[in-house]
């Protein structure tokens, strides 16, 4: 199982609804929004590192979402 933390920079008006539509998606673990450079941190679990990718960009294409920047286990 790889892990990975994803940041998310969102519109101000809209974090709490980032939070609620990334909560949905498969693969996420925990969600929650934040203060300071980046407004939303999501943990996820996927089966391999290629599958990394993908949810990143299912992420991306929210209504919403600015910007990701996605840590992954080594």
């Amino acid at each position: 199982m790889i892990q990975a933390c994803i940041l998310i920079n969102a519109e101000k008006v809209s974090i709490l609804d980032v939070v609620k539509k990334v909560e949905k998606i498969p693969g996420v673990v925990e969600t929650f929004p934040t203060f300071g450079r980046f407004d939303v941190v999501v943990f996820c679990e996927v089966e391999k590192r290629e599958d990394v990718g993908p949810l990143v960009k299912k992420i991306n294409a929210l209504e919403g979402v600015y910007k990701t920047e996605t840590l992954v286990e080594p």
